[in-house]
């Protein structure tokens, strides 16, 4: 367990399996049974990442012993997503998060960015964004306002005549966000990333204004 955060592909039986790991490790890595957070949701909201992020501030009952998370959810809303940020960015260096989910596609690319994937088959199902659309946003950051708008507008032009999936949309904010974060990081930029999150919570409306929500962000980032 030399990272702080795994992300696993799975369900019930991963987070067995886990806990089976976890026990025939138990000489090399200490921590005490009441030190094992295990719970399962069918959906991990903001107050769970609130409990989560409470108990992790409690010290583990074994001195220089661990304390070891392991968060099996069906589903996670984008809001407990960034709650859970600064906590995976900076963990206390006695905690150990194994989140279990049925597809890494529910987690933003900055919160997987901050996991390590546990097993090389599960790696190849990371979320993996084009290389095109990843030229596209880096084009999309560098221009000015102005032509980002121009930008936008051809693109849902495209979408409209069903030269381009109406998915393209998200998969460039997916790639926006991507891009910022590996290049120019959060600290200096969460205006920015606020500025996406409120794009991509619109967007998964039922009948979102593709066209408004990449012009807000395409003037705010």
């Amino acid at each position: 367990m030399s990272h702080h955060a795994y992300a696993v592909i799975g369900g019930h039986e991963t987070n067995d399996s886990i806990v089976r790991v976890l026990v025939s490790t138990r000489p090399k890595y200490e921590y005490a049974d009441q030190d094992l957070f295990n719970k399962k949701y069918s959906v991990f909201t903001i107050d769970d990442a609130r409990e989560v992020k409470a108990v992790h501030l409690t010290r583990p009952v074994i001195l220089c012993g661990l304390k070891i998370f392991i968060l099996e959810m069906d589903n996670i809303t984008i809001e407990a997503q960034n709650a859970l940020l600064k906590l995976l960015e900076e963990p206390a260096e006695y905690a150990r998060f194994f989140l279990i989910i049925p597809s890494l596609s529910l987690l933003l690319p900055t919160v997987i960015s901050r996991l390590s994937i546990i097993d090389t088959e599960i790696n190849k199902n990371i979320i993996s964004i084009d290389e095109d659309i990843l030229i596209e946003a880096r084009k999309f950051i560098e221009i000015k306002p102005a032509k980002r708008l121009e930008m936008v507008k051809q693109i849902v032009d495209k979408i409209t005549k069903e030269k381009i999936p109406k998915h393209y949309m998200a998969d460039l904010l997916d790639a926006i966000q991507y891009s910022i974060y590996k290049e120019k990081g959060i600290k200096d930029n969460e205006s920015t990333f606020r500025t996406i999150e409120i794009s991509r919570k619109y967007m998964n409306d039922r009948s979102p204004s593709l066209k408004m929500l990449m012009e807000y962000v395409a003037v705010n980032i």
